[in-house]
């Protein structure tokens, strides 16, 4: 419905000449297609929330519309070299000191009523009929998909806007996947047993809350980038920041999660909140919130249908945290991650090409800085491996 404030504007698709690409262009009659709606409504390119753009809501209106979504990185500057003709709509970056160009957002419309949206990791067909939407979308694929190389996993970042809520994809390298031998020598020899057993729960949980324990630099992220590389053919992974915590209490959160949940139906979804101590203390009145969004996201019913495993790193000690969120059944996990003795630290540091200073307990992040912290004498509450 329009904003009886704002002018009407009307759209016209002009006819797109013909050409012979690599996907060929349906033929398109002289006589443009017009339709009018609120401009402010619609999108110049696809939306996260998976509103259609522009071009195809001018031309589908309420008629019959269908969506194929298929995640992946293509080769976007052949394809427009190919299907040059048939390019509508284009977003591109000119990064002036790296010297490149590239394009993130482009739409093809091959034929009448048959269009392409294609992102960085991203592609999205829309026609008249399912059948030709995703016909569209694995010709594409076939054609100008980039060959997979060896990388480790990949996290999105969430990002807070005013009026909706996106996320942004982080790609890590293939060697932040560890081996049995190096998990060991990070973490210690029992860590192979229980990185199964808790990779298997992940595995067989739809939702639930696990909490990774220890000081700054004891391995807890490091360890996060080698599950995320494991489990990348059957999670995804999403990382809330520190400063956007309580985007756990917006209204829209819950609109958020169901649209993920709508194009990815095959993955389970771990949400990583990094140094929440906060977020978990026992309630009072600066974090009641955040700890009853935990509290309904990792069990309950609102848990049945968002289907979120949450996975918090703490620096604080569990006799802190709320107790209702240490119940059994909402608790997948709860591990500890210690300094490592000196016998440990001095054999990761030999496999580093490094010699340690002196003879004492080590952080993972003071064995790879090469050198010793300076930390302030404090008793030792709880961290044991």
């Amino acid at each position: 419905m329009t904003n009886a404030h704002e002018p009407l504007q009307t759209v016209t698709t002009q006819p797109v000449p013909a050409a012979e690409p690599a996907i060929p262009c349906e033929a398109i009659p002289n006589r443009p297609a017009t339709a009018v709606f609120d401009m402010a409504w619609g999108n110049a390119f696809y939306s996260s929330s998976n509103t259609p753009p522009v071009p195809v809501l001018s031309v589908f209106g309420a008629d019959r519309l269908h969506q194929c979504r298929s995640d992946g990185s293509c080769d976007l500057p052949r394809a427009i070299k190919e299907n040059a003709d048939c390019l509508i709509r284009s977003h591109r970056n000119l990064h002036t000191n790296k010297g490149s160009n590239e394009w993130e957002d482009i739409i093809f419309r091959f034929g009448q009523r048959v269009f392409l949206c294609v992102g960085e990791n991203r592609v999205v067909g829309y026609a008249g009929t399912s059948l030709e939407a995703e016909k569209v979308v694995r010709e594409f694929i076939k054609n100008y998909a980039k060959p997979k190389s060896a990388s480790g996993g990949s996290f999105f970042l969430i990002n807070q806007g005013q009026h909706d809520i996106s996320t942004e994809t982080v790609s890590l390298s293939a060697d932040t996947i560890l081996g049995q031998e190096a998990l060991d020598l990070h973490y210690g020899g029992e860590i192979a047993k229980w990185h199964r057993d808790f990779s298997e729960k992940l595995l067989a949980r739809n939702y639930g809350l696990s909490i990774f324990e220890g000081r700054p630099g004891t391995g807890k992220t490091f360890y996060l980038r080698h599950l995320m590389g494991v489990l990348k053919e059957s999670h995804r992974f999403y990382f809330i920041p520190t400063s956007t915590m309580d985007i756990l209490s917006r209204q829209d959160f819950i609109g958020f999660w169901a649209g993920q949940r709508r194009i990815h139906a095959d993955r389970k979804f771990v949400v990583i909140l990094e140094d929440s101590d906060a977020a978990l203390m026992t309630r009072s009145a600066d974090n009641r919130e955040k700890v009853s969004a935990i509290l309904n996201l990792s069990d309950g019913m609102l848990a049945d249908f968002l289907r979120l495993q949450i996975i918090c790193t703490i620096n604080c000690s569990t006799a802190d945290i709320d107790p209702a969120l240490l119940r059994p059944g909402r608790l997948i996990c709860h591990r500890i991650f210690g300094r490592l003795d000196y016998i440990q630290a001095a054999r990761l540091a030999e496999s580093l090409g490094r010699k340690l200073p002196q003879a004492r307990d080590y952080s993972l992040a003071e064995v790879f800085a090469g050198h010793e912290t300076n930390e302030i004498s404090r008793p030792r509450m709880g961290f044991a491996v």
